[in-house]
């Protein structure tokens, strides 16, 4: 086999490897320091009125919002999902996850960033969860050592 054929077969392989490869589906997470309510209000808010963004379907219940995101005359689907949780100490914990399909990152970034900023311009500053402090079992008074002195409160 030739040099000019193994250069061909090469670049037919790295060809159709590239024709074929699974598309990378991105998306940024992040925690968010706010109550499901709040969260979920903003990010509609969000969506279709700062980013003017078509909402297709939603599911307050279930914590998802899907979209269509409009760049340079195009459109492109996308998804917000809320996802609640709770911790070991049994507090609530929020999560939410952004994905705008055949997009760069950054703009998946910068929509969760924005909501952060919103949540923080709407509601405040986020909910302080302070840890949980351990709670001291009850220690009775020891009694004084055989043979040490006792005090004894004067009478009033």
């Amino acid at each position: 086999m030739g040099q000019t054929m193994r250069s061909a077969l090469a670049l037919v392989v790295v060809f159709a490897s590239l024709l074929f490869a699974p598309i990378a589906q991105a998306r940024v997470t992040g925690e968010i320091a706010y109550t499901y309510t709040q969260t979920w209000q903003a990010a509609i808010r969000m969506i279709r009125v700062d980013l003017a963004c078509p909402v297709t379907d939603r599911d307050e219940e279930n914590g998802f919002l899907l979209f269509d995101y409009q760049h340079s005359g195009r459109s492109y689907p996308g998804s917000v999902e809320i996802v609640r949780s709770t911790d070991e100490r049994g507090v609530e914990r929020i999560r939410v996850a952004v994905q705008v399909s055949a997009m760069p990152t950054y703009v998946e970034r910068m929509m969760l960033d924005r909501l952060t900023r919103k949540l923080r311009e709407d509601f405040g500053e986020p909910r302080r969860v302070r840890p949980a402090t351990p709670t001291r079992p009850a220690v009775e008074p020891a009694e004084p050592p055989a043979g040490a002195p006792v005090e004894v409160a004067p009478e009033a």
